[in-house]
C-alpha cells in the first residue's frame, strides 16, 4: 500500500465521521430506575422489565393515532417496566412506567412518566434534556398538565393542553413523545401478555 493510498483511506474516514447525521431522537432508557421509581410510584418495591416487538400492523395503528411517522428506531420494540408493590401483603402492579425520547430543538428530551392501574398518567418527569428554557420545560406548571391524561385524551395545545411560549418547539417535542408512549401502552399493553 502506497502513502497515496492510505491518505485516500484517511480521507474517506475523516469524511464518512464529519458528515452530518440526520437528526433523530434514539429510544430512550430509563436511568437508574432503582433509585427514581419512587418519583412516580412512592408505593414501589421492585420493577420488572417488558419489551414488545412491533409489527407493521401495530405500527400503521400507532402512527395513524399519533398523526406522524415513528422513528425507525420506534419500529423495533418497546420496553415497559412493571412496577411492583406489596398489596396485602402480595406483590402486586401498582403501575408502568416507560422512557421515550422525542427530538428537541438541542438535541434528545428523555422523558419518563407513570401509568396507573387505570391507564392514566400518575406523573411525569423529564429525564435528561439540553433545551435552553429547560427551567419552563421542567417546570411542574407545564409538565403537571399531562397527570391524568391517557391515551384517549386529544393531547393538543390549545384544548387541553398549554404550550410554552418560551419553548414553543421543545414543548412539541415533549407533548408529542408522551402521546406517543401512551398509544404504545395501549397498543402493546405492558403487563402479562400482549394486548
Amino acid at each position: 500500500m502506497t502513502s497515496q493510498d492510505i491518505f485516500k483511506i484517511g480521507l474517506m474516514v475523516l469524511i464518512v465521521a464529519l458528515s452530518p447525521k440526520p437528526a433523530s431522537a434514539d429510544v430512550c432508557v430509563w436511568r437508574d430506575p432503582a433509585r427514581t421509581m419512587s418519583k412516580l410510584f412512592p408505593e414501589a418495591r421492585d420493577y420488572m422489565t417488558i419489551t414488545r416487538k412491533m409489527t407493521p400492523e401495530i405500527v400503521s395503528r400507532i402512527e395513524k393515532q399519533i398523526g406522524t411517522s415513528l422513528d425507525e428506531s420506534e419500529k423495533v420494540e418497546f420496553s415497559f417496566y412493571d412496577i411492583k408493590a406489596i398489596q396485602e401483603g402480595k406483590p402486586a402492579s401498582a403501575g408502568t412506567v416507560l422512557a421515550l425520547a422525542g427530538k428537541g430543538e438541542y438535541g434528545a428530551i428523555e422523558i419518563v412518566i407513570g401509568i396507573n392501574l387505570s391507564a392514566e398518567i400518575r406523573g411525569i418527569y423529564i429525564q435528561r434534556s439540553r433545551e435552553r428554557a429547560n427551567k419552563a420545560l421542567k417546570s411542574d406548571d407545564f409538565l403537571s398538565q399531562f397527570v391524568g391524561k391517557s391515551a384517549e385524551d386529544p393531547l393538543e395545545f390549545g384544548k387541553d393542553l398549554k404550550t410554552l411560549p418560551e419553548a414553543p418547539a421543545a414543548a412539541e417535542a415533549v407533548r408529542l413523545t408522551v402521546k406517543k408512549m401512551l398509544i404504545f401502552q395501549k397498543e402493546l399493553g405492558s403487563g402479562g401478555e400482549p394486548k
